[in-house]
């Protein structure tokens, strides 16, 4: 399975839009998530048929009204993920949300995507979880980096992670294998 994730688009419905024809066009995915700052604007998308999964940024009206749900946790190719727009516990967070600090002792995530710091990442926390932040679709550049967002293959228990810019290149790819008990 391929999901693409785009992350802190801050209303660029048309860097939305690129980086979805792309993810569906030239990356072949099956499905697209989207991690906030904002909500409003990317269930707009035209995701070419492919599914949405999406959550708020924390500054956004639906994450302030509790309209929809903060985080997810949904299963790509036999590989349980936590959706989250922030990479960890947060100040806007309300009693219930899920905690991305605990999304594998918890909820038994093994990856975490998030958003809200616009620098791609992949990492492994000390607990094993693959945490992802496939950067920034802001503006060309911000807080020094370029526009970016993510490509991941999952052929549990291995991730391929890519990361593209919005001319569709791959700019930096890694390896991952899940840690399991």
């Amino acid at each position: 399975m391929i999901i693409g994730v785009m992350s802190d688009t801050h209303g660029r419905l048309d860097f939305m839009q690129r980086a979805a024809d792309l993810m569906v066009s030239k990356f072949k995915v099956d499905a697209i998530v989207h991690l906030g700052d904002d909500y409003t604007e990317a269930v707009k998308m035209d995701t070419k048929g492919r599914q949405l999964f999406a959550v708020p940024g924390v500054f956004e009206s639906v994450w302030q009204e509790n309209v929809v749900p903060h985080r997810l946790i949904k299963e790509f190719g036999g590989v349980k993920f936590m959706l989250s727009h922030t990479p960890t516990w947060d100040s806007h967070d309300i009693e219930g949300d899920l905690n991305p600090g605990r999304a594998r002792s918890r909820y038994g995530a093994e990856v975490l995507l998030h958003g809200h710091t616009h620098r791609r990442r992949v990492m492994y926390s000390v607990d094993g979880l693959i945490v992802i932040c496939p950067g920034h679709l802001k503006t060309d550049k911000d807080r020094g980096e370029p526009a970016t967002f993510a490509i991941i293959e999952v052929k549990a228990p291995d991730l391929v992670i890519k990361f593209a810019n919005l001319e569709g290149q791959v700019i930096d790819e890694h390896r991952f294998t899940i840690v399991r008990p």
